[in-house]
């Protein structure tokens, strides 16, 4: 069995902290300043709030761990001391493994109905396991290191030369 675990880019990590910290905090100041629209503004400070929690728990809270071997393709997620498997996909169903831009630039005929989006990053390198999963094209998302590229690739031929014998 092949894990890869992504490195977090502390850059977009401290970035991300940073615009929802700002964005939330000014807005509950604009509240106090402008009156006459204060609970309206308050409102969407709370908003905000609600959002930067869910951004703040996805990209800088939330770890992912990438596995492949078995004959499966799986991804754990990992919240402070819980780890719970996201998704196990048999390697025999797997259609092709794209980068993310070329995966951009196949026809939409070809592309996942259900996407699954399990990058650490906001913004990273990334690689789409595009599977057939109960009769529906898949895509899953997920950032991968150079080295874990080959192995999944070798292990998607090596499930499908199998299952043809």
């Amino acid at each position: 069995m092949y894990i890869c675990k992504p490195e977090r880019s502390e850059k977009q990590t401290r970035i991300l902290l940073f615009c929802c910290l700002l964005v939330t905090i000014t807005l509950f100041f604009l509240s106090t300043v402008i009156l006459q629209f204060g609970a309206f503004i308050r409102f969407c400070g709370v908003i905000a709030l609600v959002i930067s929690i869910m951004l703040i728990v996805r990209y800088s809270l939330t770890e992912f761990e990438y596995s492949v071997g078995n004959g499966a393709f799986s991804v754990t997620k990992i919240v402070g001391n819980k780890r719970t498997v996201v998704c196990s996909i048999a390697l025999e169903t797997a259609i092709e493994l794209y980068s993310k831009r070329d995966y951009d630039h196949l026809p939409s005929v070809e592309k996942g109905i259900i996407k699954y989006t399990l990058t650490q990053n906001p913004v990273a390198e990334s690689y789409v396991f595009l599977c057939e999963f109960n009769g529906k094209r898949t895509m899953v998302e997920f950032e991968p290191n150079v080295q874990f590229v080959s192995i999944v690739k070798d292990e998607i031929a090596k499930a499908k030369r199998d299952s043809n014998e």
